[in-house]
């Protein structure tokens, strides 16, 4: 994956040509941003081709613009795994869950009654047959309505799917060894993220280290025992974590570094690599502020090298394209 590449994960998909589209501003098409050449880089089926056919085969009076669908489902509380976390369970219709097995899939949780902008972004930690899992810390307004008065439905939206930043290092290593950290909620996206690398069909080899973090619980170790990684737990990712992670790049030489996390410890794995003298590919769990999930608000913008700003909710790039100075 060039690391320059800032790739929308919505593209050729059920849900392009997106809202952006509409509004001119495509992530990807020149033409849909305004600009009188065509200069997109894209290999596939064109963006305006598609935008105007939608057009042509519709009634006007039809929706044209495809969005993400919400569905209203009962949940359980599956563990409570600390104060104030907890996973959950639900089971949504086959065709929603069958779009949340993809790397990086999220969704926005919120109760029946509240209002839209009480949405808020998860990952998707497990997805069985039509039953999924996802893991919530219960510490603003949004996420305490969840389970508030012995509240047992939630409105689902979905699905979305860039939960992870470099995601083409996951589909595509095979027979590599990889280290995955992963602290506190960083668990939830990092049980899916060694699931998938751990494909019987890509022969990969995964070491973990793990750490409670905020949360205050290692959740996941049972699981990744499962599955034949190793598991390496630690008290603190700062002042354990890093510097074992250091001490296995020396010495396992891995191909790929997943980092599941706050952005500070992406940050901090970025400088054990570094210090390890290593260049080697990094993917790190998506933590920009997301309200809408389309592109459309801006909450997600972030400014990159390069001068450009990028909607982290929708675009893929490399994380070491947002630590600019």
């Amino acid at each position: 994956m060039d690391r320059n590449i800032f790739q929308c994960i919505d593209i050729n998909s059920k849900y392009c040509p997106c809202l952006l589209a509409e509004t001119n501003q495509c992530v990807v098409c020149s033409h849909l941003k305004g600009d009188g050449t065509c200069n997109c880089n894209w290999a596939g089926v064109c963006i305006l081709y598609e935008k105007h056919w939608q057009y042509k085969k519709q009634p006007q009076s039809d929706e044209i613009i495809k969005t993400r669908k919400e569905e209203e489902v009962n949940f359980v509380i599956k563990e409570q795994i600390s104060e104030n976390t907890y996973r959950l369970e639900m089971q949504v219709s086959n065709e929603f869950a069958e779009q949340l097995t993809s790397i990086g899939s999220f969704v926005f949780l919120r109760r029946p009654n509240d209002p839209h902008f009480f949405s808020f972004p998860v990952n998707i930690m497990k997805v069985e047959n039509n039953t999924i899992q996802v893991v919530i810390e219960t510490i603003g307004p949004k996420s305490l309505r969840i389970i508030a008065d012995n509240n047992c439905k939630i409105v689902i939206r979905g699905p979305y799917w860039n939960g992870v930043l470099g995601q083409p290092w996951i589909d595509n290593l095979t027979y590599g060894k990889i280290i995955l950290v992963a602290g506190g909620i960083g668990q939830a996206p990092g049980l899916p993220l060694a699931v998938n690398l751990m494909n019987k069909d890509k022969n990969n080899q995964v070491m973990t280290i793990l750490a409670p973090g905020k949360v205050g619980s290692i959740f996941i170790a049972e699981e990744l025992h499962q599955l034949g990684a190793l598991v390496h737990i630690v008290p603190s990712l700062r002042k354990v974590g890093m510097p074992t992670l250091k001490k296995w790049i020396d010495q396992e030489k891995p191909d790929l570094i997943v980092s599941a996390g706050p952005d500070s410890q992406h940050y901090g794995v970025i400088t054990a690599m570094q210090e390890a003298g290593v260049n080697i590919p990094m993917v790190a769990t998506n933590n920009a502020t997301m309200c809408c999930g389309e592109g459309i608000c801006g909450s997600c913008l972030k400014k990159v090298q390069g001068n450009k700003e990028i909607r982290l909710c929708k675009q893929q790039t490399d994380f070491y394209n947002i630590m600019v100075d």
